[in-house]
C-alpha cells in the first residue's frame, strides 16, 4: 500500500516510464542525426555521399520508432507522463522535419 521513502511516506506507485524514456533517448539521437546530416550536407555543397543518404535515412527510421515507443508509452498506468509527453513531441518534430526534407528534396 504505502512504501517507506527516504524522508517519509510516499503515497503512490508511480515510476518513470521506462519506454518514454527510450522513446526521448531515440528522439535526441534522430534529431542528432538529422543535424549531422545537414550540416554534412552543407559542407559537400549539397553534393553528399550515399552513405550521408544512408545516414539520414536510418535516422529517420529511428524517429519513427521513437514517435511509436512514445505513443505506446502515453498509454502505461501507474506511470508519470513528463517522459512519455516530452519523447512524444520531439518524436513528432524529428519526423515531421525528416518528411518535409525529403518532400523538398523530391520536388527540387
Amino acid at each position: 500500500m504505502h512504501t517507506r521513502h527516504k524522508r517519509g511516506y510516499k503515497f503512490t506507485d508511480k515510476k518513470q516510464s521506462k519506454r518514454g524514456i527510450a522513446a526521448w533517448i531515440l528522439s535526441v539521437i534522430s534529431l542528432g542525426g538529422l543535424i549531422a546530416v545537414i550540416a554534412c550536407s552543407f559542407q559537400d555543397g549539397g553534393n553528399g555521399s550515399m552513405y550521408l543518404g544512408s545516414a539520414g535515412v536510418s535516422s529517420m527510421f529511428v524517429g519513427v520508432i521513437a514517435l511509436f515507443n512514445a505513443i505506446v508509452s502515453l498509454r502505461e498506468e501507474n506511470s508519470y507522463r513528463f517522459f512519455p509527453y516530452l519523447a512524444t513531441v520531439c518524436s513528432f518534430l524529428a519526423v515531421g522535419v525528416w518528411a518535409a526534407l525529403y518532400i523538398v528534396g523530391f520536388l527540387l
